[in-house]
């Protein structure tokens, strides 16, 4: 295992879970979708995956990173199960079962996911909530493996992907004698790996002040994100809230303004925060700082490991005008992508690929008992990833994909995260948070469409016409009709969803 993967799997605690997923909305066709289709269907597709049948074989105690092995033992009736929803299930129930599957952690004495199909929404529909543990894969790479399980067509027989070669289809083995021979390497090798690790953290500190004096924003490499009631200790439990919005709108802001697609999603997440803010009495004085998952990975790599860093932008929250918010952001991220560039020559290692599991593990559980993560001045206040998806019309199983709405890690300190997720005309929004710090997820999702309906008056653009939304079926199967029961889609002209 990588050392950015142990690292993940070694910050896990029973509050800070390290798992991520998504919540896909199907629409079945005549044949419908039960729970025994979605267990053939993910059997048949294991071939495509075969990732998902590796389980951690962990070194003795925990002196050198875990291994992937092949479970001998693997039956994928361990990772799928099946759920419901009161019916007609609208999507503040949906999200309320997805956000009692998230509490949950994966069992580590078998491969790291589930799937959980979860039945009884409106209009006969289904959802399949997708979980997997952040060390197995990064989002890049799980929005690769979630294609093993689509279909571009309703009758479509096998996915877009390859098969995997045979060498990458296993995971291997290790025995007693590769076990101990990695033990003594990390060992002898130990006192100069953590030299020289200390030696590229000073340099890179020097290359980050260099940075500053040479133009670039101190803020984009060291946060300061001020106080807010969701910045604080986390707990076990979650919660998922969700909408989809047009990508031609995002794409309309972004040719207004001569902005990047990514730094129109930043902008209407900073002010959906900054309306809640408001609303709560509770907007700080300063802007918001949240970190922005990047890909690493080089064109053409379809290696499942982590390969991400993060750069940290201003949301400009304190700022009255949405456009004014929206050039800043704009400027303050190419600023931060500047910055990592510069300092890309000092990248040091994991630290996962320097510490043993045993001395990491120790030492977060240790800083996560006394919530020091969460007092500190230097934080960042939300995470916000904007991930591609495929630019096509997906189906699973026959089943009809009306939504995709993924979730990702809450960090201590830190009870709220962003993640997007594009496919065709559409991008869809996950909003996972810490229930105690953020009661009504929903009152956010409610502000990311008045924010998006907000700049686009405020551009002198047309306003948003709704996508299809995947709950409207509530009042017409009898539901309550009540428009807080599903999120409120607002935008959705088709376009090209490979706009940068």
């Amino acid at each position: 295992m990588s050392g950015t993967d142990s690292l993940f799997l070694a910050a896990e605690t029973p509050s800070w879970h390290q798992h991520v997923g998504g919540l896909t909305i199907l629409e079945p066709g005549e044949s419908g979708l039960g729970y025994d289709d979605v267990v053939r269907l993910t059997r048949e597709r294991m071939e495509y995956a075969p990732k998902f049948r590796w389980k951690l074989k962990q070194a003795p105690f925990g002196l050198d990173r875990p291994v992937w092995v092949d479970d001998p033992d693997f039956d994928v009736r361990h990772h799928v199960h099946r759920i419901g929803v009161p019916s007609p299930g609208g999507a503040r129930e949906v999200g309320e079962v997805a956000g009692l599957l998230l509490s949950a952690q994966l069992d580590r004495n078998r491969p790291l996911w589930e799937v959980w199909l979860i039945e009884g929404l409106a209009g006969g529909r289904v959802a399949l909530l997708m979980k997997y543990h952040h060390c197995l894969l990064d989002g890049v790479a799980g929005a690769g493996l979630a294609t093993a399980m689509l279909d571009v067509e309703p009758d479509a027989t096998a996915p877009l992907v390859a098969k995997p070669s045979r060498e990458e289809s296993s995971a291997g083995d290790q025995g007693v004698l590769d076990v101990v021979g990695g033990l003594a390497n990390r060992w002898v090798k130990g006192p100069a790996t953590y030299a020289r690790y200390g030696f590229d953290v000073l340099s890179k500190a020097a290359a980050v002040l260099d940075g500053a004096r040479s133009g670039g924003s101190l803020a984009s490499a060291i946060p300061r994100g001020p106080s807010t009631p969701f910045n604080a200790s986390i707990g076990v439990r979650r919660q998922l809230a969700f909408a989809g919005i047009a990508f031609d709108d995002i794409r309309r802001i972004k040719e207004a303004h001569g902005v990047k697609v990514n730094d129109v999603v930043l902008a209407l997440c900073a002010t959906a925060l900054r309306t809640y803010l408001l609303a709560h009495d509770a907007l700080p004085d300063r802007s918001l700082v949240t970190g922005v998952p990047v890909s690493t990975r080089a064109e053409g790599d379809d290696t499942q490991d982590n390969q991400i860093t993060t750069v940290f932008v201003e949301l400009a929250t304190h700022l009255d005008d949405p456009i004014q918010r929206l050039k800043t952001v704009s400027e303050t991220a190419a600023g931060a992508k500047e910055m990592s560039k510069a300092m890309s020559a000092k990248q040091i290692q994991s630290l996962g690929e320097v510490a043993a599991p045993l001395i990491l593990g120790t030492a977060i559980r240790a800083i996560h008992s006394t919530e020091l993560i969460s007092r500190m001045p230097l934080r960042i206040n939300t995470l916000i990833s904007n991930v591609p998806g495929p630019p096509l019309q997906l189906y699973m199983g026959g089943a009809k994909v009306t939504g995709i709405y993924p979730s990702s890690v809450i960090l201590e300190g830190m009870g709220l995260n962003f993640t997007v997720l594009s496919n065709m005309e559409r991008m869809d929004f996950g909003l996972h948070v810490d229930p105690n710090l953020v009661p009504d997820p929903w009152e956010i999702i409610d502000a990311l469409d008045e924010a998006l309906a907000e700049l686009l008056a405020a551009s002198g653009l047309e306003g948003p016409t709704a996508v299809d939304d995947p709950f409207a079926a509530d009042e017409q199967s009898g539901g309550s009709g009540d428009e807080t029961q599903r999120p409120r889609s607002t935008t959705g002209r088709r376009t090209e969803s490979g706009v940068k």
